[in-house]
């Protein structure tokens, strides 16, 4: 029989140690490599593609600097027009309108053309930063990879700094990861802005093109004067339909979350018709009185405040935008208070018509929480692009919950929903992260109030 010295048992003790450390270090490190070829082998465009997008963004934004200097003379109206526009005293005063309103649209479409090329370079030039910002990292996590875990022991002054070393390891692991984390936003931002931005600025230039061909034609109309006005409203962009589409979806989202809602109470009173009867035959088989907490709702679940409080007199006027909201509630995106895009109509400056925007949008950064606004039940959960930072159409990943009195809330365009139907949260929970799926150009939160399926300025319950 062998014996085991001490000595032996300590070898054998470094050698299972190494062996396990080995294990865990080929984890830590083979993960982020085997990652950077989808990073690094994906399309990016060239840097011709890049300066040519800037010229066109500082010609659009020149151009309409022009146009509008030239609409702020058709609308001073002081004295007699000069330079180009003088040609223009021969048009009558309704083609004169005309020709100022087509001017207005032209200047729009063009400063629109101008912002979407510049969020479109803005996030190819972040992508460039964090893939520079990557491979710098390349080289050091190679450097580890192709070391061993022994040489690393035999560099170590001792057993104690051997540990320590793949601790330091370990935590380079997790920056990797976290660093790939970003460079996946980056690229997901950056294609999102190809797909919408690029496809904007092409859509812009056409409806720009159409208002100087119009502006043209009303220029050979000198001396000749028209009743009837031909049609000079532009094709919507595919931005704009994908935005019609949203509004729709909107208000088809008002009928089911009432349906959910009653849905909701019918449980509610289902349950506590349950309990009230259990509890009724236990007291009939014990002989004894009925306690009040026995009679009313007594028993039902911790969330039944919701249950039949709709019928409570609170009604629309608990929802109702005015500056005593039924309900107060907590600021659904932590870390930035700011407003970015208010509840209401809004004036469209190329199409020349009032825009419903049924929320508020909030924040925009990728994988920021989103917390519950208050107390409630998840009564509606979808996620068509679980994970993902952009995709899907609408709403895109969203959640709504029903917190009583009729009133609920919905969170709109996530990266990923953390709860699932039937689910009671209560206020400031995270309930999900920060992204732009769905008709969403940008990370941020869509959040909308409704009370009794009828949607409501979310500022009042969430400021004061």
């Amino acid at each position: 029989m062998i014996r085991i010295t001490g000595r032996v048992k300590k070898v054998l003790a470094v050698l299972l140690t190494i062996a396990v450390c080995a294990s865990m270090f080929s984890v830590l490190n083979r993960k982020p490599i085997r990652a950077v070829d989808r990073y690094f082998l994906a399309y990016t465009p060239s840097r011709d593609d890049l300066e040519d997008a800037r010229e066109q963004r500082d010609e659009a934004q020149r151009k309409a600097q022009e146009a509008a200097e030239m609409v702020d003379e058709l609308r001073e109206k002081k004295g007699e027009l000069s330079g180009e526009l003088a040609e223009l005293k021969g048009l009558s005063d309704e083609q004169m309108a005309q020709y100022e309103e087509i001017s207005e649209q032209y200047a729009a479409a063009l400063l629109a053309k101008q912002e979407a090329l510049d969020e479109y370079i803005k996030s190819q030039e972040n992508l460039q930063a964090k893939r520079e910002e990557y491979a710098e990292r390349i080289s050091v996590m190679f450097a580890y990879e192709n070391k061993s875990t022994l040489e690393i022991l035999l560099d170590s002054d001792s057993i104690a700094g051997f540990f320590t070393n793949l601790e330091l390891i370990s935590m380079i692991g997790d920056a990797d990861l976290q660093m790939i984390d970003q460079l996946t936003i980056a690229m997901d931002d950056a294609e999102l802005k190809s797909v919408y931005a690029l496809q904007e600025a092409e859509d812009m230039q056409a409806i720009a093109e159409e208002k100087q061909a119009q502006l043209e034609e009303l220029r050979n109309r000198i001396g000749v004067t028209e009743e009837a006005l031909e049609e000079t409203s532009g094709k919507l962009s595919r931005w704009e339909q994908k935005e019609e589409s949203f509004k729709e979806e909107a208000d088809r989202l008002d009928d089911e979350i009432r349906r959910l809602q009653q849905q909701r109470e019918e449980e509610e009173r289902a349950r506590a018709a349950a309990t009230a009867a259990a509890q009724q035959k236990e007291t009939s088989n014990s002989g004894s009185a009925p306690t009040p907490a026995s009679n009313g709702n007594g028993g039902g679940s911790s969330n039944n405040s919701g249950g039949n409080s709709s019928n409570n007199g609170s009604g629309n006027g608990g929802g109702s935008s005015s500056s005593s909201p039924a309900m107060k509630m907590t600021w659904p995106y932590p870390g930035d208070y700011t407003v970015y895009s208010p509840f209401g109509m809004r004036y469209h400056p190329i199409y020349h018509y009032d825009k419903m925007h049924w929320g508020v949008d909030l924040g925009g950064e990728y994988g920021n929480p989103i917390v519950a606004a208050a107390d409630g039940t998840v009564i509606k959960v979808e996620e068509p692009v679980e994970g993902q930072n952009t995709g899907s159409v609408n709403y895109g990943n969203y959640c709504v919950i029903d917190h009583g009195n009729g009133i609920t809330t919905t969170y709109a365009h996530c990266r990923d929903v953390y709860v699932s139907v039937g689910d009671y949260v209560v206020a400031g929970q995270t309930i999900a992260e920060c992204g732009s799926t769905g008709t969403s150009t940008s990370p941020h939160l869509h959040f909308e109030v409704r009370v009794n399926g009828e949607k409501v300025d979310p500022v009042p319950y969430i400021q004061g």
